[in-house]
């Protein structure tokens, strides 16, 4: 290769680095992204962007995958341009050839070229000759530590230094730095050698500045350099130093000196330093591009490798495929949700992975991608199907993309796959509870069923409860006074009363009996204090009705009676399935309960004594009785209800 070859070839590698970087920012920026999506700091928003920002996330990764191979082949490439042990066309006496030719008949004045005897021009031709040897030694590798290595021994041994020392500068301070020394016995000098490196800094810095070369053949007599003191304390003697220049920058400098030889260097040899700096700046540059490349491709293969592991342990169901339709990537999540195992499925076609799926149509959602999502744009769709090894209608949430490297090419297809299947049957439950529940209890309480399935029973369950019977009495007498609209908007408005007392302190209204209803506490939730909740809902209904009954003329009022009992009995739904069903409690503390209403003189309320023992701490009664009622052998303790003690109960 000769050098314009070697420019070509820095070129190239600038190119691709400026590509490889590129695709490292946008990776980066995308892997930041998403560990926001997974640390789940957008639950508070509306909607789920975590799905929308994998899709994006997952189509770059495979884009990245992409572009990386590409790098690696481009990376191969360059490398097969390296030199071989020969290359037709510019060999060692072709070049010498003409290059002596055109030294000899440029370089000279013709009085000097006369002058030459053959031993100078043996010399001069041994000189290009090793000069050309330098250029493909140091041609022969892009590994940045023996390039460097390769020019320090090369330019010691060429121009016959004590010393050698190779300063480049810094790209992000612009500051020349002691990369690399060997001296003459080709002892290499450690870090803490670099930093006490006994040379003239001043003269590099000067050189990279000017970029103009330096040579003295007695430094220590030379006028121009007694202002640095660096060369009288080191004891230099000759200096020889060139700039390091590549595409119009200056990068660093080859600096070379003896501490006991003065006229060591000659003008001849700064000539032939310079010639050999020329291309020891290419092999240099195209080196630390190549290093700053690898070192970029690692790091977007590493930052890939960390996308890669978020996929792999996100819950969502990651799937990509290549342009041929052949899976490329399917994580874990998607092997739980498909029920499909990633190593058989891997490198098969999309269509054979999903033939057991059925009705899910994941196949065509796939196969319209490409037409569909010309652009990347994402699409969701909603799909229900049946999975063999998971129960029921399962349904999913598909987020499908057209996957477009750089460039605009199609390389395959993104799938995101969010199982909603709990959360479909989750909304069921909840509609099912709101069937259920929202015209008997109050809607704080249908929201804890709704939140708290798992509280609720419906199957039926035996639990103590407390329940209250109210019947409405003068219903009869009602009728023959007053039109019908008229008798059951009063009706009505009388049990509202009483609805809204039961709703005040959590209680379920489970029957409604004519006149007549009935309301359970500790069901469906559980209420510590449920005989307590009854008993208040209880006084609450008798005030509230007395209070409306105020507003009304003498002949529309009507008077009540209630009756409060504590006891086991069995709740749950009760009716045809599918049909007709109600929520409600079955047992001998409803009966009683409802016995005790019937027995409660106007306007007042009858609690049995199972509910008096727990509450008789909060309440105010009459004195205990016995109440003989029907089915029971044995009369019920009862009393009524004169007040309850306001406050809340400790």
């Amino acid at each position: 290769m000769v050098a314009n070859d070697w420019v070509k070839l820095g070129d190239d590698l600038r190119v691709l680095n400026e590509t490889v970087g590129r695709v490292l920012h946008k990776l980066n920026e995308q892997a930041q992204k998403l560990e926001v999506a997974v640390e789940g700091r957008y639950v508070n928003e509306s909607g789920d962007p975590r799905i929308k920002l994998l899709a994006e996330s997952l189509h770059f990764s495979r884009v990245v995958e992409v572009e990386l191979r590409r790098a690696n082949q481009n990376l191969q490439r360059l490398r097969t341009l390296l030199p071989t042990d020969s290359t037709p066309g510019s060999s060692p006496q072709h070049l010498l050839t003409h290059s002596n030719d055109q030294f000899v008949t440029a370089s000279l004045p013709e009085n000097e070229r006369m002058a030459l005897t053959i031993t100078g021009l043996t010399q001069e031709r041994n000189e290009l000759e090793t000069l050309y040897g330098i250029a493909r030694t140091l041609n022969s590798t892009l590994e940045f530590d023996e390039v460097l290595r390769l020019v320090m021994e090369q330019v010691i041994s060429f121009v016959k230094a004590e010393r050698g020392f190779l300063m480049l500068v810094n790209p992000q301070t612009g500051l020349p730095e002691l990369t690399f020394a060997r001296d003459a016995n080709e002892k290499s000098a450690s870090e803490g050698e670099f930093a006490r490196a006994r040379i003239s800094k001043n003269i590099v810095t000067r050189v990279i500045q000017t970029r103009s070369p330096l040579l003295t053949d007695d430094a220590q007599a030379d006028d121009a350099l007694k202002e640095i003191q660096s060369i009288i304390a080191y004891g230099i003697h000759s200096i020889m130093c060139a700039p390091l220049i590549v595409r119009g920058a200056c990068i660093g400098a080859v600096y070379v000196d003896s501490r006991f030889n003065t006229r060591l260097f000659q003008p001849k040899h700064l000539e032939l330093l310079l010639a050999f700096c020329n291309q020891a700046a290419i092999a240099i540059d195209n080196a630390r591009l190549f290093a700053e490349l690898n070192k970029a491709i690692k790091k977007v293969s590493e930052d890939k490798q960390y996308m890669d592991n978020i996929f792999g342990s996100i819950a969502n169901g990651v799937v990509t495929t290549d342009s041929k339709g052949l899976i490329t990537t399917f994580n874990a999540a998607a092997s739980i949700i498909l029920r499909l195992d990633p190593i058989k499925v891997q490198g098969i076609h999309y269509t054979e992975a999903f033939k057991e799926i059925a009705d899910g149509g994941l196949s065509d959602l796939l196969s319209r991608a490409h037409l569909q999502h010309e652009h990347g744009t994402i699409v969701t769709q909603s799909i229900d199907c049946q999975i063999v090894g998971r129960d029921g209608l399962i349904n999913l949430s598909c987020y499908v993309s057209s996957l477009r490297d750089l460039q605009g090419e199609h390389i395959g297809i993104a799938l995101v796959i969010d199982d909603h299947t709990e959360l479909k049957r989750s909304e069921a439950r909840a509609k099912e509870i709101r069937r259920i529940f929202e015209r008997y209890v109050h809607p704080n309480v249908v929201q804890q069923l709704i939140q708290n399935p798992l509280a609720l029973n419906l199957g039926g369950e035996t639990k103590e409860i407390s329940v209250v019977f109210a019947d409405i009495r003068g219903y009869t007498r009602l009728s023959e006074m007053l039109p019908p609209e008229e008798v059951m908007h009063l009706v009505n408005r009388y049990l509202k009363l009483m609805c809204e007392a039961i709703w005040e302190e959590e209680g379920t209204l489970t029957a409604f009996q004519g006149d007549a209803l009935m309301a359970i506490f500790n069901a469906p939730l559980q209420q510590r204090l449920h005989a307590l909740h009854a008993v208040r809902a209880a006084w609450k209904m008798r005030l509230a009705v007395q209070n409306y009954q105020q507003s009304l003329p003498e002949e529309s009022r009507v008077s009540f009676g209630i009756g409060v009992n504590t006891g086991l009995a069995t709740v749950g739904n009760v009716g045809a399935q599918e049909r007709l069903q109600n929520y409600t409690a079955l047992g001998d503390v409803v009966n009683i309960a409802s016995r005790l209403q019937s027995h409660a003189t106007e306007n007042n309320i009858l609690i049995n004594e199972s509910t008096y023992m727990q509450v008789y701490r909060y309440i105010q009664t009459g004195k205990a009785f016995p109440l003989a009622v029907k089915n029971k052998t044995t009369s019920l303790t009862v009393r009524y209800l004169l007040g309850v003690n306001p406050g809340r109960p400790v």
